[in-house]
Protein backbone atom coordinates (compact mmCIF):
# COMPACT_ATOMS: atom_id res chain seq x y z
CA UNK A 1 0.00 0.00 0.00
CA UNK A 2 1.77 3.26 -1.14
CA UNK A 3 1.42 6.20 0.96
CA UNK A 4 -0.82 8.29 -0.49
CA UNK A 5 -3.66 5.69 0.01
CA UNK A 6 -2.65 5.27 3.69
CA UNK A 7 -3.30 9.46 3.94
CA UNK A 8 -6.80 8.27 2.36
CA UNK A 9 -7.53 6.05 4.81
CA UNK A 10 -6.09 8.07 7.34
CA UNK A 11 -8.15 11.35 6.48
CA UNK A 12 -10.66 8.90 5.73
CA UNK A 13 -11.53 7.23 9.90
CA UNK A 14 -10.85 11.13 10.88
CA UNK A 15 -13.91 12.30 9.06
CA UNK A 16 -15.80 8.95 10.56
CA UNK A 17 -14.60 10.03 14.17
CA UNK A 18 -15.59 13.79 13.84
CA UNK A 19 -18.56 13.43 12.20
CA UNK A 20 -20.25 11.33 14.86
CA UNK A 21 -18.86 14.95 17.19
CA UNK A 22 -21.48 16.88 18.07
CA UNK A 23 -18.25 19.60 19.59
CA UNK A 24 -17.58 21.07 15.83
CA UNK A 25 -21.32 21.49 14.80
CA UNK A 26 -22.09 22.94 18.54
CA UNK A 27 -19.08 25.23 18.25
CA UNK A 28 -20.43 26.72 14.81
CA UNK A 29 -23.76 28.06 16.91
CA UNK A 30 -23.46 30.53 17.85
CA UNK A 31 -25.36 31.18 21.52
CA UNK A 32 -27.69 34.44 21.16
CA UNK A 33 -26.92 37.64 22.55
CA UNK A 34 -27.83 38.41 25.98
CA UNK A 35 -29.38 42.20 25.98
CA UNK A 36 -29.92 42.41 29.21
CA UNK A 37 -26.26 43.87 30.08
CA UNK A 38 -26.63 46.22 27.25
CA UNK A 39 -30.71 47.29 28.55
CA UNK A 40 -28.26 47.68 31.90
CA UNK A 41 -25.52 50.20 30.55
CA UNK A 42 -28.33 52.34 28.67
CA UNK A 43 -30.06 53.02 31.51
CA UNK A 44 -27.32 53.92 33.96
CA UNK A 45 -25.84 56.22 30.72
CA UNK A 46 -29.17 58.11 30.79
CA UNK A 47 -29.17 58.29 34.89
CA UNK A 48 -25.86 59.68 34.28
CA UNK A 49 -26.96 62.41 31.62
CA UNK A 50 -29.96 63.17 33.74
CA UNK A 51 -28.21 63.69 36.90
CA UNK A 52 -25.56 65.94 34.76
CA UNK A 53 -28.46 67.69 33.42
CA UNK A 54 -29.91 68.57 36.81
CA UNK A 55 -26.37 69.61 38.28
CA UNK A 56 -26.03 71.96 35.43
CA UNK A 57 -29.61 73.57 36.03
CA UNK A 58 -29.02 73.79 39.59
CA UNK A 59 -25.16 75.29 39.36
CA UNK A 60 -26.83 78.05 37.12
CA UNK A 61 -30.15 78.92 39.07
CA UNK A 62 -29.41 82.19 41.27
CA UNK A 63 -30.13 81.63 44.66
CA UNK A 64 -32.44 84.03 46.33
CA UNK A 65 -31.79 85.04 50.11
CA UNK A 66 -34.74 86.43 51.53
CA UNK A 67 -32.55 88.16 55.17
CA UNK A 68 -34.40 90.87 56.58
CA UNK A 69 -32.51 93.73 56.29
CA UNK A 70 -34.34 97.26 58.20
CA UNK A 71 -31.65 99.61 56.50
CA UNK A 72 -32.17 97.82 53.45
CA UNK A 73 -35.98 98.38 53.47
CA UNK A 74 -35.88 101.84 53.99
CA UNK A 75 -32.91 102.41 51.52
CA UNK A 76 -30.68 103.46 53.84
CA UNK A 77 -27.33 102.95 54.68
CA UNK A 78 -26.49 100.51 58.17
CA UNK A 79 -25.59 103.17 60.92
CA UNK A 80 -28.12 106.05 60.10
CA UNK A 81 -28.82 108.52 62.54
CA UNK A 82 -32.63 108.38 64.16
CA UNK A 83 -33.72 112.16 62.46
CA UNK A 84 -32.51 110.36 59.48
CA UNK A 85 -34.55 107.04 59.67
CA UNK A 86 -37.36 109.42 60.81
CA UNK A 87 -37.48 111.61 57.73
CA UNK A 88 -36.77 108.70 55.58
CA UNK A 89 -39.84 107.06 56.97
CA UNK A 90 -41.99 109.89 56.80
CA UNK A 91 -40.74 110.56 52.74
CA UNK A 92 -41.93 106.62 52.35
CA UNK A 93 -45.23 107.11 54.18
CA UNK A 94 -46.06 109.72 51.74
CA UNK A 95 -45.79 107.18 48.95
CA UNK A 96 -46.65 103.35 50.28
CA UNK A 97 -49.40 104.45 52.99
CA UNK A 98 -52.67 103.06 52.26
CA UNK A 99 -54.53 106.08 53.32
CA UNK A 100 -52.31 107.21 50.22
CA UNK A 101 -53.39 104.79 47.75
CA UNK A 102 -49.69 102.54 48.49
CA UNK A 103 -49.28 98.83 48.67
CA UNK A 104 -50.37 97.64 52.39
CA UNK A 105 -48.13 94.73 52.72
CA UNK A 106 -45.09 97.22 51.58
CA UNK A 107 -45.99 99.74 54.19
CA UNK A 108 -46.26 97.08 57.16
CA UNK A 109 -42.68 95.99 56.32
CA UNK A 110 -41.39 99.52 56.52
CA UNK A 111 -43.41 100.59 59.87
CA UNK A 112 -41.60 97.23 61.03
CA UNK A 113 -38.06 98.45 60.07
CA UNK A 114 -39.37 101.68 61.24
CA UNK A 115 -39.86 100.31 65.11
CA UNK A 116 -37.05 97.99 64.92
CA UNK A 117 -34.65 100.73 64.29
CA UNK A 118 -36.13 103.60 66.76
CA UNK A 119 -37.07 100.84 69.92
CA UNK A 120 -34.53 99.54 71.65
CA UNK A 121 -35.76 96.11 72.22
CA UNK A 122 -36.18 95.41 68.53
CA UNK A 123 -33.26 96.91 67.20
CA UNK A 124 -31.16 94.32 70.07
CA UNK A 125 -33.89 91.80 68.80
CA UNK A 126 -32.50 92.28 65.25
CA UNK A 127 -28.76 92.64 65.90
CA UNK A 128 -28.59 89.39 68.16
CA UNK A 129 -31.32 87.04 66.40
CA UNK A 130 -31.81 89.19 62.47
CA UNK A 131 -35.40 89.29 63.51
CA UNK A 132 -36.96 92.80 65.32
CA UNK A 133 -39.55 90.00 66.80
CA UNK A 134 -37.09 88.12 68.39
CA UNK A 135 -35.56 84.44 68.17
CA UNK A 136 -37.86 82.39 65.87
CA UNK A 137 -38.65 78.34 65.75
CA UNK A 138 -35.79 76.79 66.65
CA UNK A 139 -33.57 74.70 64.37
CA UNK A 140 -31.50 71.96 64.05
CA UNK A 141 -28.00 71.61 61.51
CA UNK A 142 -25.18 70.02 61.12
CA UNK A 143 -21.91 71.24 61.07
CA UNK A 144 -20.20 71.14 57.17
CA UNK A 145 -16.52 71.65 56.47
CA UNK A 146 -16.87 75.20 54.59
CA UNK A 147 -15.92 74.06 51.51
CA UNK A 148 -18.60 72.11 51.29
CA UNK A 149 -21.45 74.99 51.57
CA UNK A 150 -19.64 76.96 49.73
CA UNK A 151 -20.66 78.11 46.07
CA UNK A 152 -17.31 77.94 43.99
CA UNK A 153 -17.68 74.08 45.20
CA UNK A 154 -21.39 73.09 44.41
CA UNK A 155 -20.11 71.29 41.28
CA UNK A 156 -17.25 69.11 42.94
CA UNK A 157 -19.64 68.32 45.87
CA UNK A 158 -22.64 66.93 43.53
CA UNK A 159 -19.91 65.04 41.54
CA UNK A 160 -19.09 63.56 44.89
CA UNK A 161 -22.97 62.69 45.65
CA UNK A 162 -23.56 61.17 42.13
CA UNK A 163 -20.40 59.02 42.40
CA UNK A 164 -21.30 57.90 46.12
CA UNK A 165 -24.92 57.34 45.89
CA UNK A 166 -25.72 56.73 41.71
CA UNK A 167 -21.97 54.58 41.13
CA UNK A 168 -20.65 53.03 44.32
CA UNK A 169 -23.63 52.45 46.45
CA UNK A 170 -25.87 50.83 43.19
CA UNK A 171 -22.70 48.69 42.00
CA UNK A 172 -22.04 47.02 46.02
CA UNK A 173 -25.94 46.43 46.59
CA UNK A 174 -26.53 45.23 43.23
CA UNK A 175 -23.33 43.39 43.33
CA UNK A 176 -24.71 41.59 46.48
CA UNK A 177 -28.33 40.94 45.26
CA UNK A 178 -27.14 39.78 41.99
CA UNK A 179 -24.80 37.18 43.84
CA UNK A 180 -27.84 36.31 46.42
CA UNK A 181 -30.24 35.30 43.43
CA UNK A 182 -28.05 33.27 41.52
CA UNK A 183 -26.44 30.80 44.43
CA UNK A 184 -27.73 28.87 46.68
CA UNK A 185 -26.69 28.56 50.25
CA UNK A 186 -23.88 26.11 49.07
CA UNK A 187 -22.67 28.32 46.53
CA UNK A 188 -24.17 26.31 44.15
CA UNK A 189 -25.70 28.33 41.06
CA UNK A 190 -29.72 28.05 41.27
CA UNK A 191 -29.04 27.15 37.54
CA UNK A 192 -27.10 24.46 38.50
CA UNK A 193 -29.94 23.15 41.32
CA UNK A 194 -32.60 23.73 38.65
CA UNK A 195 -30.51 21.19 35.89
CA UNK A 196 -29.46 18.62 38.31
CA UNK A 197 -33.63 18.22 39.41
CA UNK A 198 -34.93 18.29 36.05
CA UNK A 199 -32.50 15.35 34.38
CA UNK A 200 -32.94 13.62 37.99
CA UNK A 201 -36.43 13.65 37.85
CA UNK A 202 -36.33 12.87 34.06
CA UNK A 203 -33.83 9.69 34.62
CA UNK A 204 -35.47 7.94 37.61
CA UNK A 205 -32.38 5.42 37.72
CA UNK A 206 -29.23 7.18 37.07
CA UNK A 207 -26.42 4.93 35.50
CA UNK A 208 -22.41 6.04 35.85
CA UNK A 209 -22.52 6.85 32.46
CA UNK A 210 -25.53 9.20 32.64
CA UNK A 211 -24.30 10.47 35.98
CA UNK A 212 -21.07 11.79 34.55
CA UNK A 213 -23.21 13.18 31.97
CA UNK A 214 -25.56 15.30 34.34
CA UNK A 215 -22.69 16.44 36.57
CA UNK A 216 -20.66 17.61 33.51
CA UNK A 217 -23.79 20.05 32.32
CA UNK A 218 -23.54 21.87 35.77
CA UNK A 219 -23.23 25.89 34.95
CA UNK A 220 -20.15 26.42 37.06
CA UNK A 221 -18.58 24.80 33.89
CA UNK A 222 -20.18 27.56 31.32
CA UNK A 223 -17.83 30.60 30.61
CA UNK A 224 -21.65 32.57 30.50
CA UNK A 225 -22.30 31.72 34.39
CA UNK A 226 -19.12 31.42 35.82
CA UNK A 227 -16.05 33.94 34.61
CA UNK A 228 -13.30 31.18 35.91
CA UNK A 229 -14.53 28.74 33.46
CA UNK A 230 -12.17 29.16 30.00
CA UNK A 231 -12.87 28.20 26.28
CA UNK A 232 -9.86 28.21 24.42
CA UNK A 233 -9.76 27.78 20.40
CA UNK A 234 -7.57 25.32 20.89
CA UNK A 235 -9.98 23.36 22.45
CA UNK A 236 -11.25 22.26 18.84
CA UNK A 237 -8.37 20.19 18.35
CA UNK A 238 -7.80 18.98 21.55
CA UNK A 239 -11.34 18.11 22.70
CA UNK A 240 -11.84 15.30 19.53
CA UNK A 241 -9.07 13.92 19.77
CA UNK A 242 -9.51 13.20 23.83
CA UNK A 243 -13.04 12.30 22.94
CA UNK A 244 -11.71 9.62 19.83
CA UNK A 245 -8.76 8.02 22.40
CA UNK A 246 -11.92 7.41 25.32
CA UNK A 247 -14.00 6.24 22.34
CA UNK A 248 -17.28 6.09 24.83
CA UNK A 249 -18.80 8.73 24.87
CA UNK A 250 -22.91 9.36 23.89
CA UNK A 251 -23.06 12.12 21.41
CA UNK A 252 -26.21 11.10 19.46
CA UNK A 253 -28.76 12.65 21.80
CA UNK A 254 -29.10 16.38 21.80
CA UNK A 255 -29.99 17.42 25.21
CA UNK A 256 -28.94 21.10 25.94
CA UNK A 257 -27.25 21.42 27.74
CA UNK A 258 -25.54 17.96 28.60
CA UNK A 259 -24.35 18.51 24.79
CA UNK A 260 -23.28 21.71 24.78
CA UNK A 261 -19.43 22.29 24.44
CA UNK A 262 -18.65 23.47 27.60
CA UNK A 263 -20.56 20.12 29.02
CA UNK A 264 -19.12 17.95 26.63
CA UNK A 265 -15.66 19.68 27.38
CA UNK A 266 -15.86 19.01 30.88
CA UNK A 267 -17.54 15.56 30.76
CA UNK A 268 -13.99 14.72 28.62
CA UNK A 269 -11.67 16.03 31.13
CA UNK A 270 -13.70 14.06 34.05
CA UNK A 271 -13.43 11.17 32.01
CA UNK A 272 -9.88 11.23 31.00
CA UNK A 273 -9.21 11.90 34.51
CA UNK A 274 -10.88 8.42 35.74
CA UNK A 275 -9.00 7.17 33.13
CA UNK A 276 -5.85 8.58 34.02
CA UNK A 277 -4.78 9.85 31.00
CA UNK A 278 -2.50 12.34 29.93
CA UNK A 279 -4.09 15.71 28.82
CA UNK A 280 -2.43 18.03 26.74
CA UNK A 281 -0.70 20.76 28.67
CA UNK A 282 -2.93 23.54 28.02
CA UNK A 283 -6.30 21.32 29.03
CA UNK A 284 -4.30 20.19 32.72
CA UNK A 285 -5.92 23.72 34.14
CA UNK A 286 -9.33 23.17 32.96
CA UNK A 287 -8.82 19.49 34.54
CA UNK A 288 -7.51 20.65 37.87
CA UNK A 289 -10.74 23.32 37.95
CA UNK A 290 -13.11 20.50 37.04
CA UNK A 291 -12.02 18.20 39.50
CA UNK A 292 -12.07 20.76 42.64
CA UNK A 293 -15.49 21.94 41.20
CA UNK A 294 -16.61 18.22 41.56
CA UNK A 295 -17.60 17.19 44.99
CA UNK A 296 -19.64 20.27 46.07
CA UNK A 297 -21.54 19.62 43.05
CA UNK A 298 -21.89 15.69 43.53
CA UNK A 299 -22.99 16.89 47.09
CA UNK A 300 -26.06 19.26 45.58
CA UNK A 301 -27.07 16.30 43.39
CA UNK A 302 -27.39 13.94 46.57
CA UNK A 303 -29.46 16.98 48.24
CA UNK A 304 -31.36 16.99 45.12
CA UNK A 305 -32.19 13.27 44.91
CA UNK A 306 -32.67 13.76 48.57
CA UNK A 307 -34.74 16.34 48.47
CA UNK A 308 -37.36 14.80 45.39
CA UNK A 309 -37.15 11.49 47.59
CA UNK A 310 -38.89 13.45 50.50
CA UNK A 311 -41.36 15.10 48.31
CA UNK A 312 -42.51 12.02 46.74
CA UNK A 313 -42.91 10.39 49.95
CA UNK A 314 -45.12 13.24 51.06
CA UNK A 315 -47.08 13.65 48.05
CA UNK A 316 -50.08 11.85 47.50
CA UNK A 317 -49.99 11.94 43.56
CA UNK A 318 -48.67 8.42 42.14
CA UNK A 319 -47.00 10.66 38.77
CA UNK A 320 -44.44 11.66 40.65
CA UNK A 321 -41.51 9.46 40.39
CA UNK A 322 -38.98 9.71 43.06
CA UNK A 323 -35.62 9.12 42.04
CA UNK A 324 -34.01 5.61 43.16
CA UNK A 325 -31.93 4.27 45.50
CA UNK A 326 -29.67 3.54 43.10
CA UNK A 327 -28.85 6.90 41.24
CA UNK A 328 -27.66 8.42 45.19
CA UNK A 329 -25.66 5.20 45.65
CA UNK A 330 -24.08 6.11 42.24
CA UNK A 331 -23.41 9.71 43.69
CA UNK A 332 -21.39 8.58 46.48
CA UNK A 333 -19.74 6.05 44.40
CA UNK A 334 -18.32 8.52 41.35
CA UNK A 335 -17.50 11.30 44.53
CA UNK A 336 -14.64 8.69 45.65
CA UNK A 337 -14.13 7.59 42.35
CA UNK A 338 -13.19 11.36 41.63
CA UNK A 339 -10.83 11.76 44.40
CA UNK A 340 -9.31 7.92 43.55
CA UNK A 341 -8.41 8.67 39.85
CA UNK A 342 -10.02 5.44 38.89
CA UNK A 343 -13.14 4.51 36.67
CA UNK A 344 -16.23 2.05 38.25
CA UNK A 345 -14.99 -1.16 38.86
CA UNK A 346 -11.33 -0.42 38.98
CA UNK A 347 -9.07 -2.41 41.61
CA UNK A 348 -7.82 0.66 44.00
CA UNK A 349 -3.93 -1.23 44.05
CA UNK A 350 -4.22 1.13 40.88
CA UNK A 351 -3.41 4.51 43.57
CA UNK A 352 -0.14 3.24 43.99
CA UNK A 353 3.29 4.12 42.69
CA UNK A 354 4.21 1.81 39.68
CA UNK A 355 1.39 -0.23 39.65
CA UNK A 356 -0.46 -0.90 36.39
CA UNK A 357 -3.28 -3.16 34.45
CA UNK A 358 -0.01 -5.21 33.46
CA UNK A 359 0.97 -6.26 36.81
CA UNK A 360 -2.17 -5.44 38.54
CA UNK A 361 -2.87 -9.48 38.87
CA UNK A 362 0.50 -10.24 40.60
CA UNK A 363 0.30 -7.62 43.13
CA UNK A 364 -3.39 -8.69 44.18
CA UNK A 365 -1.98 -12.22 44.36
CA UNK A 366 0.47 -11.45 47.10
CA UNK A 367 0.82 -12.82 50.40
CA UNK A 368 0.92 -9.46 51.97
CA UNK A 369 -1.23 -7.35 50.21
CA UNK A 370 -4.34 -8.06 52.96
CA UNK A 371 -7.71 -7.44 53.17
CA UNK A 372 -7.36 -4.51 55.73
CA UNK A 373 -4.61 -2.94 53.32
CA UNK A 374 -7.26 -2.74 50.67
CA UNK A 375 -9.51 -1.18 52.76
CA UNK A 376 -7.62 1.86 53.51
CA UNK A 377 -7.40 2.35 50.00
CA UNK A 378 -11.31 2.76 49.75
CA UNK A 379 -11.67 -0.54 47.96
CA UNK A 380 -13.10 -4.10 48.21
CA UNK A 381 -11.69 -7.33 48.63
Amino acid sequence: MCAKEQEQIRLKNLRKVYGRCLWYRLRLLKPQQNIIPTIKKIILLAGWALFLFLAYKVSKTDREYQEYNPYEVLNLDPGATVSEIKKQYRLLSLTFHPDKGGDEVKFMRIAKAYAALTDEESRKNWEEFGNPDGPQATSFGIALPAWIVDQKNSILVLLVYGLAFMVILPVVVGSWWYRSIRYSGDQILIRTTQIYTYFVYKTRNMDMKRLIMVLAGASEFDPQYNKDATSRPVDNIQIPQLIREIGSINLKKNEPPLTCPYSLKARVLLLAHLARMKVPDTLEQDQQFILKKCPSLLQEMVNVICQLIIMARSREEREFRAPSLGSLENCMKLSQMTVQGLQQFKSPLLQLPHIEEDNLRRVSNHKKVNQPFIFALGGQW
